[in-house]
């Protein structure tokens, strides 16, 4: 298969910039950020608060406030998004891409019924079905999700279902229409390990069985180690390492990266009584941040003259793998 025969990637991010306009001036909150989703894949997105990781989804889902200015490309199977009229993008919302919100517990509506809010997400891209039909499919959905006793469950309303399983029931809605690319943004936050463990079992079935992207947003490195084919870390709304998950975890390129794994509490460490590692200082706001590497006020390795001056480029570290870094591009010899 030729070049210009392969099928366009599900999610082609390309060049993304955000910069919001206020009273003290224009903050530019997104730098540049790239990356693919390919059919089927999972890919997540790490970083700590504050990097960019649900404003990138935001801005994929045409979702930003009045007053933001966007540059760059989205695009979702070849049509791009950014542009487009309110009516598309409503069209492909819930259809063709949908997001499962941060917090279940705001993000579902206390007075309708879970079996309700699941209908009227199927009803406004089909409006053919009849209520039976929909309480049908929703308690099929419920059921998928593994939601126990979903013929009942149904007409419950959230207050009356467990954090996890209202974590599972926004799964239901999100894929109710059986979407091509599936944005969930940190799905397991406030769970135990034991309900996290079973939501990122249901995403992987629904996955398997919609054969739908996913974009995992979490902070969550443990998480992308066991559900993702790919990640991109972020730090200060840029883009800053991107590579399969063997390459990032294993042959690690960015200094970020490498803290963010080496905070991570590990079976295997010969003293346990140490503390776990730290990144020293804070990750700036956006009207804070420096100049050059926006890293380099916290890095180990950070050039002088350098990294405090020129912002990196990408660097090549492998056939799927790159990383934004002056210190990398001089090891191998680059400018």
């Amino acid at each position: 298969m030729t070049a210009e025969s392969m099928p366009p990637p599900m999610l082609e991010v390309t060049a993304l910039s955000v910069t919001f306009r206020s009273r003290e001036g224009d903050i530019e909150a997104l730098r540049d950020v790239s990356f693919t989703i390919a059919s089927g894949e999972s890919v997540g997105v790490v970083g700590e608060s504050g990097s960019g990781k649900s404003l990138t989804s935001a801005a994929i889902m045409g979702l930003l406030p009045a007053n933001a200015i966007v540059s760059g490309s989205v695009r979702l199977l070849g049509q791009e998004l950014l542009g487009a009229k309110e009516s598309t993008l409503r069209d492909l919302r819930g259809r063709r891409m949908a997001v499962i919100a941060q917090d279940a517990l705001t993000a579902l509506n206390p007075v309708h019924t879970v079996g309700a809010q699941i209908a009227e997400a199927i009803k406004v891209h089909d409006g053919t079905l009849s209520k039976a039909q929909l309480r049908s499919r929703a308690i099929e959905l419920l059921d998928l999700v593994g939601i126990p006793q979903p013929a009942s469950r149904v007409d419950n309303y959230p207050h009356e279902f467990s954090g996890g399983m209202r974590q599972r029931a926004l799964i239901a809605m999100c894929v109710a229409n059986e979407p091509d690319l599936v944005i969930a943004d940190e799905p397991t936050t406030a769970l135990d390990v034991t309900v996290q463990a079973q939501v990122l079992d249901v995403l992987e079935r629904i996955q398997d069985r919609t054969d739908s992207s996913l974009m995992l947003i979490t902070h969550d490195l443990g998480v992308v180690a066991g559900v993702a084919d790919r990640v991109v870390v972020m730090y200060s709304g840029s883009l800053v390492e991107d590579g399969d998950v063997d390459s990032v975890f294993y042959d690690t390129a960015h200094p970020y990266t490498r803290g963010l794994l080496a905070s991570l509490p590990r079976l295997d460490a010969r003293d346990r009584s140490e503390p776990l590692y730290r990144i020293p200082g804070f990750q700036p706001p956006p009207v804070q941040r420096p100049h050059g590497c926006p890293f380099h006020p916290r890095c180990d390795i950070a050039i002088a003259g350098v990294c405090d001056v020129e912002t990196p480029t990408v660097h090549v570290i492998g056939p799927s793998h790159q990383a934004t870094c002056h210190a990398i591009a001089r090891q191998d010899g680059g400018s």
